[in-house]
């Protein structure tokens, strides 16, 4: 018998599912549609250099890995003297990588803004109200649902078929097991706000950018979400990512604004929170 809370979860699932397949209706069937899709993309080209861009990555690095020593010198024994201090060691020293992600995009961030000043032949961005940004995730984010499901089913059941593992991400687990209101706390922070902005900023302001105009765009695609992907390290997770990945690409250059992909990435992740904290996940 399902509680309150898991059938209002279900509703909540179904409207979105239904909403999702409503709205890829009218994107690939409706000529309205078919004319939004027809536009152009308005992201730029990336002029950056391939030794920029291997600076950029190993900054990101290095900062991630420069956290994590600094944290394990100075914290170490202390964590894992805590309640669940194993947990909040795990997910501090994975934290660091994010945290590093956007360092390393902010000082990108500004020397950019320096080049602008002294050269004066690049115009900066223009950003985009934040109403359009919220209502171009929204829409990304109702694409996602139907897409991304039929993906994990899919995908679970070829594993299944080879005889892989189907095991969820550790993370997940990590969610329904903590027993500290402050971890949970700083976990579903990290899952709505600082991975949503680092990882755009990485894998599609960062490896999509840059690979769309030197590749051929379907490889610069799969390249991109595929290391998404990759790097989440579950097998049942990723063929879902990976046509997450495609889908936040698709949104951020025809859109030309992270922040659309952004907004999207923490709203599918409220989502899953969503299913997992009421159980309806298991």
């Amino acid at each position: 018998m399902l509680s309150p809370l898991e059938q209002t979860i279900l509703v909540l699932e179904a409207t979105l599912l239904l909403a999702g397949l409503g709205f890829l209706g009218w994107l690939f069937l409706s000529s309205a549609g078919r004319t939004v899709r027809a536009r152009p993309a308005a992201l730029p080209i990336w002029e950056v250099s391939l030794t920029d861009f291997l600076f950029l990555v190993w900054l990101v690095l290095t900062l991630g890995i420069l956290g994590q020593g600094v944290l394990r010198l100075l914290a170490g024994q202390m964590l894992r003297h805590q309640p669940d201090g194993t947990t909040l060691e795990l997910v501090l020293y994975g934290s660091m990588f994010h945290v590093g992600a956007i360092l390393a995009w902010f000082f990108a961030h500004l020397f950019e803004r320096r080049r602008w000043r002294r050269v004066k032949t690049v115009p900066p961005p223009v950003r985009a109200p934040w109403r359009e940004s919220v209502r171009g995730a929204a829409l990304t984010f109702l694409a996602v649902v139907p897409l991304v499901s039929g993906a994990g089913f899919l995908g679970e059941g070829l594993l299944k078929v080879v005889h892989l593992p189907t095991e969820r991400q550790e993370l997940v687990d990590l969610f329904t097991q903590t027993k500290s209101p402050a971890l949970l706390g700083f976990m579903v922070v990290l899952a709505l706000v600082i991975a949503p902005v680092s990882e755009e900023l990485v894998f599609r302001a960062g490896f999509f950018r840059f690979l769309r105009t030197r590749i051929p765009r379907w490889a610069a695609y799969g390249a991109s979400a595929g290391l998404f992907a990759l790097l989440h390290a579950n097998w049942v997770s990723f063929l879902p990512l990976f046509v997450l990945g495609i889908l936040f690409a698709a949104a951020y250059e025809r859109t030309g604004n992270i922040r659309v992909p952004m907004i999207a990435h923490a709203l599918f992740n409220l989502n899953t929170l969503l299913l997992v904290l009421s159980g309806v996940g298991q």
